[in-house]
């Protein structure tokens, strides 16, 4: 009995632990896309609207790189 909370503890430790991780390693989270894009973007067909803020942003895509940049339109 001892045993499996020791295992519920742990489990729910690593979870937490993982979340933690997952914080600083997502860089989706500190990407700052603004209305300037940077040289070797190229526009695409691609529009998004947030449906919380209602901000129209286009995407731009880097194809030496892979990287996509989403600029706020107005």
């Amino acid at each position: 009995m001892i045993y499996l909370i020791y295992y519920i503890v742990f489990q729910i430790l690593l979870f937490i632990a993982l979340l933690i991780i997952s914080k600083f390693k997502d860089k989706r989270l500190h990407q700052d896309h603004g209305e300037v894009v940077p040289p070797g973007f190229e526009p695409t067909n691609e529009v998004t609207i947030d449906p919380v803020s209602q901000e129209k942003r286009r995407v731009y895509f880097n194809p030496k790189t892979g990287d996509r940049y989403y600029k706020v339109e107005k």
